[in-house]
């Protein structure tokens, strides 16, 4: 066989399931792995990225046990012949080729900054999976920990900055602001007309938050900006006021990103009373 007649067999569409359902889903985005493995057995994911087993191992260990992961070239949507490729609001030009000739649909899945964009990008891929009653569990999941927080009110305002150093501090037009939001926070972050905002050391201790929350158990690793985020005065005057929450959760719209926000708001009304003169 030529090279050309086996680069034409390679491309040749994967077989419809018997069920209707895809079979052979391929997840091309960090954030479309998460949903993915909420909303599918095991058995019927192609590959998910190299990125998604630290996310599924803060948020549901072992979820992606066994699961193949993908680089996001030509030649894994190729080798692997999925018959659903689930991709990023941005995907390349090149994916979408190769989906048009294996015959794969490409489902595009935005970006999550609010909590309505959660439970549209659930129902969206939830259908695109043929699993939509799980994808509206998931919505449900997600309403019963809002209605906890509408039930729940703050102790006391709480003024905090969702910092782990000074390059990109979110506003409140992100995932992060409508979680600190939701949790009856007050984000000193929200500047108008800003989704990030960079804010250094001595801004932040001019601003003075109450608390600092800073992002951990996900997969961003360790940087030089996450080291200027223990700066040794910080930990000094934020003992016992600092609060991690999960990378992953304020990275990508979860049904977990309301558990995060209830959690936010325990871990608030936990905190010590501020020192006078602090």
């Amino acid at each position: 066989m030529g090279v050309a007649a086996a680069a034409m067999l390679a491309l040749q569409p994967a077989a419809a399931a018997p069920s209707g359902k895809p079979q052979r889903i391929l997840s091309m985005n960090l954030c479309a792995d998460m949903l993915l493995l909420e909303l599918v057995p095991k058995t019927r994911i192609a590959a998910v990225t190299y990125l998604a087993h630290d996310g599924a191992e803060a948020l549901f260990p072992g979820a992606d046990a066994g699961v193949a992961i993908n680089h996001g070239t030509a030649e894994d949507i190729i080798n692997l012949k999925p018959d659903l490729i689930l991709a990023g609001a941005f995907s390349t030009a090149m994916t979408r080729r190769l989906a048009t000739a294996i015959g794969a649909p490409i489902v595009e899945v935005p970006d999550a900054v609010s909590f309505d964009d959660i439970r549209r990008n659930l129902r969206q891929v939830g259908a695109a999976v043929g699993e939509p009653a799980r994808a509206e569990a998931l919505v449900a999941q997600m309403e019963a920990d809002l209605a906890a927080l509408a039930a729940l009110p703050p102790r006391r305002p709480v003024r905090v900055i969702a910092w782990s150093g000074g390059d990109s501090v979110p506003g409140r037009q992100t995932l992060s602001g409508h979680i600190i939001a939701a949790a009856g926070a007050v984000n000193i972050a929200a500047r108008p007309g800003q989704t990030y905002s960079a804010i250094d050391v001595e801004e932040l201790l001019a601003a003075r938050p109450d608390a600092l929350l800073y992002g951990g158990g996900g997969p961003l690793k360790p940087s030089v900006r996450g080291e200027e985020g223990q700066h040794r005065v910080l930990r000094r005057l934020y003992a016992g006021r600092r609060i991690v929450y999960s990378d992953i959760a304020h990275t990508c719209g979860l049904p977990q990103s309301a558990r995060s926000a209830l959690d936010l708001r325990r871990a608030l009304d936990a905190l010590p009373e501020q020192r006078a003169g602090r």
